[in-house]
C-alpha cells in the first residue's frame, strides 16, 4: 500500500451495484415501526381476527361446543372460511390503519428533512430506494394476512386430521393477500410522496378508504347499479375475494373486474413514485 502525504487525494475505489442495497432501508424501517408508540396495540387488534377465526375452526370440529356458533354456521366450506377471514370489514379497516401507521411517514419524512441527497450519494438506485420503503409496509401487512392465512390452513388440517386441500384454494389463499397488500402499500406510498406533512398523509389515506365507500353507496343509490362498488376499497376487495375463492359474487358485476382497481392503482403509484423521486432528487 502506498504511503501518502497529508492532503487531498482522489479516491481510487469502485462503486459496485448490489441486489441487496435496499435491505438496510428495510431493516431500519421495520425497527422504526416496531418502536413507535401504540405499535403493540395496533398489532394486537390486527391479529385479533386470526384468533377469532382459529377458535371458530376449532369449535367447528367440536359440535358439543356452543361458542361462536353463528360464525361457525356461516363458514360452510373452506372457501367461505378464507374468503370471510380475508375480506371481513374489521380486518380491512385494521390493514388501512396498519398501512397508515407503518408507511405514511416513510417518504414524507425524507421530503421533510431533504434526505434524498444522503440516500443517492450512496450506490443506491431509485429502484433500491422504492423497494426498501415498499417492503417495510408489505412486511407488516403480510404479517397479519398471508401468515395468519397459512397458519389457519395448517391448524384446520391439524384439527380435522385431513390433508385434503384443493390446489386452487391454496393458490387463492396466497394470491389474495398479496394483491390486497401490494394495493394498500402502493396507495400509501403514492400519497406519502405528495407532501412532507405526515399528518396530512395519514388523514389522506384514511379519507380515501372512507370516501370511496361512501361515494360508492351514494352512486349506487342514485343510479341503482352495483357496478359503482368497484370504486369502494372495502366492497371491491370483497368482490375480488369472492372471485378468487370461487364463490358467488356479492355485487352485480363480473368478479374479474375487481382485479382492475388494485392493478391500476399499483401501476399508477409506482409510476408516480418514480417520477416524484426523480424530480425531488434533481431539486436537492
Amino acid at each position: 500500500m502506498d504511503i501518502r502525504e497529508k492532503g487531498y487525494s482522489h479516491w481510487q475505489g469502485e462503486l459496485k451495484a448490489s441486489r441487496s442495497n435496499w435491505l438496510p432501508i428495510f431493516f431500519n424501517g421495520i425497527k422504526s415501526v416496531f418502536k413507535k408508540k401504540f405499535a403493540k396495540v395496533i398489532f394486537a387488534f390486527s391479529g385479533s381476527t386470526f384468533v377469532i377465526f382459529l377458535l371458530a375452526v376449532y369449535v367447528s370440529t367440536k359440535p358439543e361446543l356452543k361458542i361462536l356458533s353463528e360464525l361457525v354456521r356461516l363458514l360452510k366450506s373452506d372457501a367461505d372460511l378464507f374468503k370471510t377471514f380475508y375480506s371481513n370489514g374489521f380486518l380491512t379497516f385494521m390493514l388501512v390503519i396498519l398501512s397508515i401507521f407503518s408507511g405514511a411517514d416513510l417518504i414524507s419524512s425524507d421530503l421533510k428533512f431533504k434526505a434524498f441527497p444522503l440516500y443517492f450519494a450512496r450506490p443506491l438506485s431509485r429502484t433500491d430506494y422504492l423497494l426498501g420503503k415498499f417492503s417495510v409496509i408489505l412486511f407488516y401487512l403480510l404479517l397479519f394476512t398471508l401468515v395468519p392465512g397459512i397458519l389457519l390452513l395448517l391448524f384446520k388440517m391439524i384439527f380435522t386430521g385431513s390433508l385434503a386441500v384443493s390446489p386452487l384454494l391454496v393458490l387463492a389463499i396466497l394470491a389474495f393477500p398479496l394483491l390486497e397488500c401490494v394495493f394498500l402499500a402502493s396507495l400509501t406510498l403514492a400519497l406519502s410522496i405528495l407532501s412532507p406533512n405526515t399528518k396530512f398523509i395519514q388523514i389522506a389515506v384514511f379519507l380515501v378508504y372512507m370516501f370511496s365507500n361512501n361515494l360508492a353507496q351514494i352512486l349506487k343509490a342514485i343510479f341503482k347499479s352495483d357496478r359503482f362498488f368497484i370504486i369502494s376499497l372495502q366492497s371491491n376487495l370483497e368482490q375480488l375475494a369472492s372471485f378468487l375463492f370461487g364463490l358467488q359474487p356479492k355485487y352485480g358485476y363480473p368478479g374479474w373486474l375487481a382485479l382492475l382497481p388494485p392493478v391500476a392503482v399499483s401501476l399508477l403509484a409506482f409510476w408516480l413514485l418514480s417520477w416524484r423521486i426523480k424530480k425531488a432528487e434533481a431539486r436537492s
